[in-house]
């Protein structure tokens, strides 16, 4: 009666219980690969690019209401 153990049979033994190689990095077929906007452009013509988000400037009452937090906050964490 025979027992297979997983692993090489040439190895026997120590391909159980030796260390493993690294898995070999697959390189990508394609020199350059497609974005998602290229990729979903293949798929539906009619696929809208993104646009750049720019963040917007803080009015004069929300930079006071962010002084006032970071000060309650301040007290808060203090060691008084």
């Amino acid at each position: 009666m025979t027992i297979s153990l997983p692993g090489r049979p040439k190895k026997g033994l120590s391909g159980l219980l030796g260390r493993k190689k690294e898995k070999d990095v697959i390189k990508p077929a394609a020199q350059k690969q497609l974005g998602p906007q290229q990729l979903a452009k293949l798929f539906d013509k009619e696929a809208r690019a993104l646009k750049a988000v720019k963040p917007a400037k803080l009015n004069a009452t929300e930079q006071k209401d962010r002084a006032q937090l970071s000060t309650l906050r301040g007290a808060l964490y203090s060691d008084d």
